[in-house]
């Protein structure tokens, strides 16, 4: 995927067209510790839609919003350029061999989302089941993402994509989902 040129960051003049003729205000923001699997670091960026509205944005902002460690932390990541372009290389190729698994393993849930992204949305079509999933996958030290907080999908999980053996590890702990 070309991720930096399909980017909402390219089309700054769909993004003032929006904002002046439907009064809808654009912000692109990126979260950048999950590339590096390292969610617990908070950081991230937002590019507002107006110098106005950035302003707006800075006056909610709380004064301890980025720290030292997280700073440091993408300081260093950021010079990793090998990693970088084996996960852009990797990402697709290990979704795909994700999103195989899970159909063959469970033929009656349904994936969502793009080839290139990092993250699986699984809709296993019960609340009950997701939430046996989610119970049996921090058991196995895999966690993945109810979809019923904040997203209000109670029938879908999200799943990290990952390397085919850490993969395992999670199918592996929802083999119980299989027998109902």
């Amino acid at each position: 995927p070309h991720w930096r040129s399909d980017s909402l960051l390219y089309q700054p003049e769909w993004i003032s067209h929006m904002l002046e003729t439907r009064k809808t205000h654009v912000y692109i923001m990126h979260s950048w510790t999950k590339i590096w699997s390292c969610t617990g670091v908070r950081l991230g960026s937002v590019v507002a839609p107006s110098s106005e509205a950035l302003k707006r944005l800075k006056h909610c902002q709380v004064p301890w919003s980025v720290n030292s460690m997280a700073l440091a932390f993408l300081s260093e990541v950021v010079k990793d350029e090998e990693y970088m372009q084996r996960t852009w290389e990797m990402t697709p190729v290990w979704r795909e061999a994700t999103v195989k698994a899970i159909a063959e393993r469970f033929p009656s849930w349904t994936v969502h989302g793009e080839p290139y992204l990092s993250w699986i949305w699984v809709d296993a079509g019960d609340e009950k089941v997701v939430q046996k999933a989610v119970e049996l996958a921090k058991r196995a030290g895999t966690p993945v993402r109810s979809g019923a907080p904040g997203y209000e999908l109670p029938t879908m999980v999200r799943v990290a994509v990952r390397a085919p053996k850490e993969f395992q590890i999670l199918l592996d702990a929802w083999e119980p989902l299989r027998q109902g």
